[in-house]
């Protein structure tokens, strides 16, 4: 059965041509997304996700078209409409049609839409075993902060990730004191050392909606939070270290490229914040 999407305020078959070849997604990358869960048909930290993206929009003079609770209308309604009740709700905006022309377009509507898949399969057991990462150098532009559609390097390093057997990439970076880490090519990355829970600051990289949400419970189980910068040198020593996304969750950390994160299983602290966020999951879901 083909699936439906959400584009302009109708629903059409996935395999309808809806978008121009002028769109200025398509032409310069001139748009946002988020990816959403949902779980047993509703959404996870929709109101977050939404708030990030029309204050991402906000910044790039892109007119945002639907109030959330018209989009959650709507993916409720997408929900009903797929049959899946267990998946992954990609929404993007673009800036519209236009000439292609590097300005910014004068009394263009944005496009935008949303498609719902069924939730991709994880490695087996990465969640209680642990996975290895790779690094890979952070070639990407000065604002990270926004959750574009200009996503090349990320690929890049996610397709590096999988061809050397791992998990996802990190980004690195180079200051007078050494590399440092950044952020995952899809993910944000934290490092445990004591009770302390170490993560990078919000100086160029994506602020996390499920990064925000595990800070949140640190702070509730007593841990001592430090956002800075995170050294290399430092993350292969930490005690415990582990990624967070919408749908990673909570992962341990156990290899860093060749190196072994302490005993090279999950920690029990991080095991203690995957177990908090996991039991917290259905107070977000809307």
């Amino acid at each position: 059965m083909e699936l439906y999407i959400f584009y302009n305020g109708y629903f059409y078959p996935q395999s309808a041509p809806l978008l121009s070849v002028l769109d200025r997604g398509l032409c310069f990358g001139d748009g946002l997304f988020e990816l959403i869960r949902c779980i047993g048909g509703k959404f996870l930290l929709f109101d977050r996700h939404i708030q990030r993206m029309r204050k991402s929009a906000a910044f790039l003079e892109m007119p945002f078209p639907y109030r959330k609770d018209e989009l959650l209308d709507y993916a409720r309604k997408l929900v009903k409409v797929n049959g899946i009740k267990d998946g992954e709700l990609y929404l993007e905006i673009t800036r519209g049609e236009a000439p292609r022309y590097h300005e910014f377009p004068r009394d263009t509507k944005p496009n935008f839409f949303m498609v719902l898949n069924a939730l991709r399969q994880m490695p087996e057991n990465c969640r209680e075993k642990g996975v290895k990462v790779i690094t890979f150098p952070d070639i990407r532009w000065g604002y990270c902060h926004l959750k574009t559609i200009n996503l090349l390097p990320n690929i890049l390093a996610k397709e590096m990730a999988k061809k050397k057997g791992a998990y996802e990439a990190l980004f690195i970076r180079g200051d007078e004191k050494g590399t440092y880490l950044t952020e995952g090519s899809s993910s944000s990355i934290f490092a445990i050392e004591g009770d302390v829970l170490i993560t990078p600051e919000e100086d160029n990289i994506l602020p996390g909606v499920t990064r925000a949400i595990v800070i949140e419970i640190a702070k509730q189980v007593n841990m001592k939070i430090t956002e800075r910068r995170l050294y290399m040198n430092e993350y292969k020593a930490c005690d415990e270290a582990f990624l967070t996304s919408t749908v990673s969750e909570v992962l341990p950390v156990i290899r860093i490229d060749n190196k072994k994160i302490a005993k090279g299983i999950p920690g029990p602290k991080t095991e203690k914040l995957q177990s908090v966020y996991r039991s917290l999951m259905q107070s977000y879901l809307q």
